[in-house]
């Protein structure tokens, strides 16, 4: 199996992934009071020696003239595209904000709960272009920002929790925020809904922000990305349960996802429909499902969670028809989530777009794959 000469070259090393950026933003307009995080989460875990390939072992990228390995998707793309950071948009999940508009772009989405059971998505785009309407776009959370700064890339929200505010000042995070001066010109609010839920971008606004505030958006020379995936045009072939339904148990919108066994995609429902695309009337469909287990406390305010997203546990990957078992651990140099079968290899997934679904230890028993 190949991947790109960029992953060769980051799989080698162990340097510090460095997300560059300058014009860092004016001060935050919500409550600036940060309080400390939960001590008792666990302690960082570094990526075993073990885990990582050799990078004699991974050969060099073939993808045509003019192309390269998409670190998001693992699929061909234009270099313009691929070797350019991606941006990662926070957005709304309740039943006032769908369908969202311009989330079938989105290359990997995430999604995690946060207050009062709800969930929030971020999706994360390395192509954005030509979209005219992207939300709606709601505030930050402090474990969202830990996954996307992973992907090395530009955190995008509008607002922020107050718990958030220490990790998105810290000059290693490029961010833009709608409540506030990085985030001027990015956003615009429409008619057809009520705020909170009517806060949109597009690309326009994205370019402009990433403009004023000098962001470098070229990816380090060190890094090799976050995922692994087998080649282009190849497929991935784990023994494992069947799982032609998924159900990650979300009590407030009841995702799902049923698999098609024609184009072998996992499409997704929520709140008892098909989850689309306003925009474009497309339902959500996925190559990979991974369903990461994290612990969690509660901060002060009672009702604000702490997901831990550094220490490992377990996990599951879905693809083609099939579930296995994994485990995750944490590298505190890189901010990135390494992901292992049973036994002991590091996942590799199919190309194509990806959902990864942040589910509360004690929630696994609310998981359901048939």
């Amino acid at each position: 199996m190949k991947l790109n000469m960029q992953k060769c070259i980051a799989l080698g090393l162990t340097a510090v992934l460095c997300l560059s950026g300058c014009g860092k933003k004016e001060a935050s307009e919500t409550p600036s009071q940060t309080l400390p995080e939960s001590s008792s989460v666990a302690a960082e875990s570094s990526v075993s020696e073990e885990s990582t390939l050799a990078a004699e072992e991974i050969e060099e990228d073939d993808a045509p003239e003019g192309q390269v390995t998409s670190f998001l998707t693992g699929e061909y793309v234009d270099e313009a595209i691929g070797k350019k950071r991606p941006v990662a948009i926070m957005l709304s999940n309740v039943k006032d904000a769908v369908p969202q508009s311009g989330i079938e772009k989105a290359s990997i989405v995430y999604e995690a709960p946060v207050e009062g059971g709800i969930t929030r998505l971020m999706g994360l785009y390395e192509d954005y272009a030509d979209l005219e309407k992207i939300g709606s776009v709601r505030s930050a959370r402090k474990y969202y920002v830990e996954l996307a700064l992973g992907h090395d890339a530009v955190y995008i929200s509008y607002g922020h929790s107050k718990y958030a505010v220490k990790l998105l000042e810290k000059e290693s995070t490029d961010n833009l925020d709608g409540v506030e001066g990085s985030g001027a010109n990015v956003f615009y609010r429409t008619d057809d809904r009520v705020a909170p839920h009517n806060a949109y971008t597009n690309t326009e606004g994205i370019q402009k922000g990433l403009e004023s505030q000098g962001f470098n958006m070229d990816y380090p020379s060190s890094y090799g990305g976050y995922f692994h995936f087998v080649h282009t045009g190849e497929s991935t072939s784990y023994d494992g349960a069947a799982a032609t339904t998924v159900k990650p148990g979300y009590v407030h919108n009841a995702p799902s996802f049923t698999y098609n066994e024609e184009d072998g995609l996992y499409y997704r429902s929520q709140f008892g429909d098909k989850q689309v695309d306003i925009e474009t009337g497309n339902q959500l469909a996925f190559k990979n499902l991974v369903l990461q287990y994290c612990d969690y406390e509660m901060y002060d305010d009672g009702k604000s969670l702490n997901i831990d997203t550094k220490s490992g546990g377990k996990a599951k990957y879905i693809a083609n028809g099939v579930a296995v078992d994994m485990t995750w651990t944490y590298d505190k140099d890189t901010g990135i989530a390494h992901f292992f079968l049973e036994d002991g290899s590091e996942l590799k997934m199919n190309p194509g777009k990806t959902y990864v679904g942040i589910i509360l230890n004690q929630d696994a028993d609310k998981v359901e794959i048939s």
